[in-house]
């Protein structure tokens, strides 16, 4: 139950945040079976107790009566309560320790800055007193600032947690303790209800000479403050004690005799019995920091206007123009790539971009000195020029989608109080100034085009104008360095480091309230150098990088000026906000993601965060299996994370520090952790564990690439003619399919599928999750900046017939009964795309039982087309190629794979004699399936008996299990085993390691 209770400040507390509860369970846990009425018990075992030997026993409890003290009784054993603690580290996923460290009742708890600590332990106090009836409590803390926030805090919180608690009976005091009215420790001591005193250790740290807590008062019966303290024998709850750590500090916490001590920390200097951890990972997780949204924007989709690059112009081997074009990919998706274009080609020819947008462009004339090319419909492209493209245009974008989110969130958090703010780092100040000097002349290509977009997209709405109003160059502001020459200032680049930076900066941390306040028009600030750690400011929700990004120290600094959880304007100041749909940083950059989730790894290893290493505890927290092999409740626990952990290191897999080690390469073909039997159900989830701890990138080192070169004569060979002729025969195929099941099932998928976004500059909005390996991207959503520029919309249903072969009727059902035909008018192609995909899909699931082969006439790859493609082969990297011991067995001296199990099986075809000829299909060696075209791998003939000629054909796989290969997969093996047999190739397997079946 969410029990939210504001208090008349306007602050809001959440009673139900489930990491702040499992932290405040984690302490009351601590103490599980201690007797509620432990104070009754205590006193009337006191009247039969026989004193023990130790004196100071004797003066607890004559001190005990004679201040007439109300204390906590801890009668719980310490056996019995480490068993608690190391239950609690278990089910925590924490290392466990083996006893008592310090042999003291010391518990850590490590809690992120700015997660609520001092609302955690304020309510630990309240459930202690709730379950165990503890009433005295003491917080220590290391300044006067620190003591002041936390009256404050319990100043504002009073009224939430009397609603919490005063049903269940619970009331209480809280007071600072100063050394003026010493005399406040005594109705401390001798209340009934919660008492909780502040106080900052300077105050009990020293002697009789130098406080007042040392001194004896009359008016304390001639006892000392500490002596009315002790007797209650207080929780103490240490904030921040890793600034309490000294020698001198350690004794004062001693003489109040604690009953047990608490001790909240994001950095604890030295660790002692950890009962709960919240580090900045789990913080990033969890959204107690701002999410990180990275708005990406690059040129993407199919273009409206044909994308054409010039790249260079060759004349030798013979007149060529290398251009780049966008092409569709296998699976209908577009990609740009360079390709070699001859005179007068037609760029949308299927072997250069199968992309229909290119139809009628073609190269009339080329030319070396100067370098260009006549285009139609377009003239003269010189090298290195471009058309549709948008260089500029991608930098406007970005202004527009920080002013977009900008607007956006402007509308959606002024009624709560809060202030946004844009952030835009620039490449240098002439790009903001131009020819100007000052902000009001300001007249670089940024200003123009942010006063310009922000115009526009005011306009869009009536609410942006009212809240709004001011003129653009009102509510932007640029922050460079300046330097004086003579008697005027002007601005420079700078690095970042330079005094005259730090007059920059200063500007702006002056200015940090006023920038907060509602009423000072600026919200969009311009910076050149990245700023330092010295400025941030809670409320800077967008941040874009007008700029390439340089050193990774800049990414994880700019990163950093807009972490911290946005501040809401309320009646006594700000309040920090922790909703997830508010507290969002979206980084608008031209770089993809996932290079800044990288970067922000980094910035988080520098900072001592355990990122990149498996913990000892890694794997306590995987769900245990049941006998029958379902997951149950329970947790696997730390005992059995340290056997894993310790396999780990045995195998090699990481090192003793944790650190993941080359070896471990979950991808390569039949990994395996040869784990204990008892273990082995739990591989995958280890696996995936150890990746997310895992920031080992197996970069290749650049190796040497390498032409291959053609065995020509293979080609003129008429055996190898007769086997090609044999192989490359065409099939059509009949599927009987149940129409109406398929049409329910196509539509049913189609609606599901993603939005398709307009033609566009796509602006991919990633939400970047920081995980214990590191941080990952996942798209959030996208929105669309239409390109204007007419096109023809494709001829859908033949290309969804050509994909699929079902009949014009079943497709045109099936179209109308998605409802998403609008899509298809915005963006035709990647809309094709998606149906296809959707139809396949389908397919696949219905259509392998019924489906017939037939020959008919014709080559699904010419011979001669494979010759001429075998001479245009590139260079590849040697690390993708087998080098051919026979050469004369095949068509390259060298084999491209994909896999290890391909390099297996080329190395095992060259070696056999009887395999007299081998050849890894080229891609464009393709076969109709009912699920689209399917490239096999191998074609091999082989001989028996010194003569009998064998056609195969094998496609590799790494298993023969069909539940482990995707249904598209397997739908297009069977179809291709149909197809071969109705051309007379009777002999199609498929080959895994162990079972090759040649």
């Amino acid at each position: 139950m969410k029990n939210n209770t504001a208090s008349g400040s306007g602050f809001q507390f959440d009673a139900s945040q489930p990491y702040q509860l499992d932290a405040i369970a984690s302490v009351v846990d601590l103490f599980d079976g201690q007797p509620k009425d432990a104070e009754k018990l205590v006193t009337t075992l006191r009247g039969a107790a026989v004193l023990p030997e130790s004196d100071q026993a004797a003066l607890d409890i004559d001190l005990t009566q004679e201040v007439g003290a109300v204390g906590n009784s801890l009668v719980l054993d310490r056996d019995l309560i480490l068993a608690n603690l190391q239950r609690v580290q278990d089910r925590n996923g924490l290392e466990v320790g083996p006893s008592l460290a310090g042999d003291a009742l010391d518990f850590d708890i490590e809690m992120e800055t700015g997660t609520g600590k001092t609302y955690v332990y304020l309510r630990t106090i309240f459930d202690l007193a709730v379950r165990y009836n503890f009433t005295k409590f003491v917080i220590l803390v290391p300044s006067v600032a620190i003591r002041e926030g936390v009256s404050t805090s319990i100043r504002l919180m009073r009224e939430h947690f009397e609603n919490l608690y005063k049903p269940q009976g619970i009331t209480f005091d809280a007071s600072i303790y100063s050394g003026k009215s010493a005399e406040e420790v005594q109705s401390f001591a001798t209340s009934t209800n919660v008492q909780i005193l502040i106080m900052t250790i300077d105050s009990i740290r020293g002697n009789a000479n130098t406080r007042i807590i040392h001194q004896t008062r009359d008016k304390l019966n001639g006892l000392r403050p500490i002596d009315y303290l002790k007797a209650t024998h207080p929780v103490v709850i240490m904030d921040e004690p890793q600034n309490m750590e000294s020698q001198l500090s350690q004794s004062a916490v001693g003489e109040l005799d604690p009953v047990f001590t608490l001790r909240y920390s994001a950095t604890h200097k030295k660790q002692r019995n950890v009962v709960y951890r919240l580090d900045p990972v789990d913080a990033h997780d969890l959204g107690l920091v701002k999410q990180i949204v990275v708005a990406e924007v690059a040129q993407q989709g199919a273009d409206a206007t044909p994308y054409i690059k010039l790249v260079e112009v060759r004349r030798e081997p013979s007149w060529s123009a290398r251009l780049e074009l966008s092409c569709r990919k296998a699976d209908g998706s577009l990609e740009r790539r360079i390709v070699s274009v001859k005179q007068h080609q037609e760029l949308s020819d299927a072997r250069l971009t199968n992309n229909p947008i290119y139809e009628g462009w073609r190269i009339n004339e080329m030319s070396i000195e100067p370098a260009y090319v006549d285009l139609t419909s377009h003239g003269f492209l010189y090298e290195g020029e471009s058309i549709g493209a948008s260089a500029g245009a991608i930098y406007k974008e970005m202004i527009r989608e920080t002013v977009r989110e900008h607007l956006r969130k402007e509308s959606m958090l002024r009624a709560k109080g809060i202030k946004v703010l844009s952030l835009f780092f620039v490449d240098k100040v002439a790009s903001y100034l131009g020819d100007g000097t000052n902000n009001d002349d300001a007249n670089g290509d940024f200003v123009q085009w942010f006063d310009e977009v922000f115009a526009e997209e005011r306009a869009k709405s009536a609410r942006y104008q009212e809240l709004l109003p001011q003129a653009p160059s009102e509510l932007r502001r640029a922050y460079f360095s300046q330097i004086k020459r003579g008697k005027t200032m002007t601005f420079q680049d700078s690095s970042g480091t330079t005094k005259a930076d730090d007059d920059a900066y200063e500007l702006i941390m002056q200015q940090k309230e006023r920038l907060l306040d509602e009423n000072e028009p600026v919200r969009f600030i311009f910076s050149h150098s990245a700023l330092r750690e010295g400025w941030d400011n809670p409320n800077v929700f967008q941040i874009c990088t007008l700029r390439e990004m340089g050193a990774e120290t800049e990414r994880r600094q700019t990163l950093g000026r807009g972490l911290r959880l946005p501040v809401a304007k309320t009646k006594v100041g700000y309040a920090r906000v922790a909703d997830r749909g508010i507290a969002t940083l979206t980084v608008v950059a031209n770089e993809s993601y996932t290079k800044f989730a990288d970067a922000l790894q980094r910035e988080y290893k520098d900072a001592g965060v355990e990122i990149g290493r498996v913990r000892r505890a890694e794997f306590s927290k995987i769900p245990l299996q049941d006998e029958n092999g379902a997951l149950t409740d329970d947790q696997f626990g730390y005992q059995r994370s340290v056997l894993v952990w310790e396999h780990l290191k045995d195998k090699g897999f990481i090192d003793k520090d944790g650190a993941v080690t080359p070896k471990f390469q979950p991808k390569q073909l039949g990994f395996d952790l040869a784990l204990p039997v008892d273990f082995v159900w739990a591989e995958p989830i280890i696996i995936e564990l150890v990746e997310r701890a895992n920031i080992g990138k197996y970069v290749k080192p650049v190796s040497k690439r390498q032409p291959r070169v053609l065995n020509k004569q293979l080609y003129s060979n008429p055996e190898f003619e007769e086997f090609w002729e044999t192989i490359s025969q065409k099939t059509t195929y009949r599927v009987k399919v149940g129409r109406d099941q398929l049409i329910e099932n196509a539509v049913r998928a189609i609606r599901e599928a993603p939005q398709i976004d307009a033609l566009r500059i796509q602006v991919t909005r990633a939400g970047v999750r920081v995980l214990r390996g590191g941080a990952k991207g996942e798209e959030l959503g996208t929105r669309s900046a239409d390109l204007k520029g007419s096109y023809d919309l494709p001829d859908i249903i033949t290309e969804l017939q050509e994909a699929t072969s079902l009949t014009r009727k079943t497709i045109v059902d099936i179209l109308i009964g998605s409802g998403r035909l609008g899509e298809f008018i915005g963006n035709p192609n990647d809309f094709i795309a998606m149906t296809k995909r959707a139809l396949q899909d389908e397919l696949a699931k219905i259509v392998v039982d019924g489906i017939q082969y037939e020959r008919i006439a014709g080559s699904v790859y010419e011979l001669r087309e494979l010759q001429r493609d075998g001479e245009e082969e590139k260079e590849r990297f040697l690390d993708q190629m087998y080098k051919v011991q026979h050469t004369q067995k095949t068509d390259f001296d060298y084999v491209i794979f994909d896999s290890d199990v391909e390099r297996q099986f080329a190395e095992l075809l060259d070696s056999r004699e009887d395999i007299k000829l081998f050849m890894k299909l080229p891609a464009k060696f393709k076969i109709d399936t009912p699920v689209g075209p399917y490239n096999p791998d191998w074609a091999i003939i082989k001989q028996e008996d010194g003569e009998d000629r064998i056609y195969m054909i094998r496609e590799t796989k790494s298993t023969l299990d069909d539940s482990k290969l995707r249904p598209t997969e397997l739908a297009k093996i069977k179809s291709a085993k149909r197809h071969f047999e109705a051309i007379g190739i009777d002999d199609y397997a498929r080959a895994v390691p162990g079972a090759w079946k040649l």
